[in-house]
């Protein structure tokens, strides 16, 4: 009896040696993996990191508050949402094809000007091309509102979209818990004064609005 204690109490011991290392293994597959996020042209909103994309040109945030946020950028979609056009012959054969054109010349303080005033459904825009080679980089929209599905604007942009693929057109990470705080989203030219106010309703582009700084006052109907 004494040899069969002996055994039993120096096995005892190596046994419980070889639980604590399993369960020591087992603790360390079961921690989570740490995350390495790569900030690298990335830019802190809250608590999140956001990438915009390279094409986006995003140069700073701007004020924001509430469920509406402001994204300063020098991209050439800001200044031609519809494409590049650079006169009123272009129309035509541009995305704005489906919106019917009316010139329209209004008398200002220095003059007179044209305007093209367009129209679709309920969407309606008034552009005015600066064929002044002096003038500083401007946008050829002075002012307008998208409110309609078969207006088609440059980088698939278009009403009704859900606003993950829109935000996904512009920044290659937003996440999904940061982009559920925001109804309102701005962009705001780097030179000049240029907005864009992209609004969503239940995760659905509902309307566009297109601002300028201009101290001409053009309404759309004379």
């Amino acid at each position: 009896m004494k040899s069969r204690t002996k055994i039993f109490l120096l096995i005892l011991p190596i046994l419980s040696w070889s639980c604590e290392s399993t369960q020591n293994k087992t603790t360390k597959l079961a921690e989570p993996p740490t995350t390495q996020i790569d900030t690298t042209n990335a830019v802190k909103i809250c608590h999140y990191w956001a990438k915009p994309k390279e094409s986006f040109e995003f140069n700073t945030l701007g004020e924001s508050k509430g469920d509406t946020i402001t994204f300063v950028t020098c991209s050439d979609y800001v200044f031609s949402p519809f494409g590049e056009i650079k006169d009123k012959s272009q129309l035509k054969n541009s995305l704005l094809k489906n919106f019917s054109v009316t010139d329209r010349t209004d008398t200002m303080d220095i003059g007179a000007f044209e305007f093209q005033i367009l129209n679709l459904q309920d969407s309606k825009l008034i552009l005015f091309f600066d064929d002044d080679p002096e003038a500083s980089r401007s946008s050829y929209i002075h002012k307008g509102e998208i409110m309609d599905g078969d207006a088609n604007l440059a980088d698939g942009v278009k009403i009704g979209m859900s606003k993950k693929d829109f935000i996904g057109t512009f920044f290659k990470v937003f996440p999904e818990d940061l982009l559920a705080n925001y109804n309102h989203f701005v962009f705001e030219s780097c030179v000049t004064d240029i907005w864009h106010t992209y609004t969503f309703n239940d995760g659905r582009l509902k309307s566009i609005k297109f601002t300028t700084d201009s101290y001409w006052e053009i309404d759309y109907k004379k």
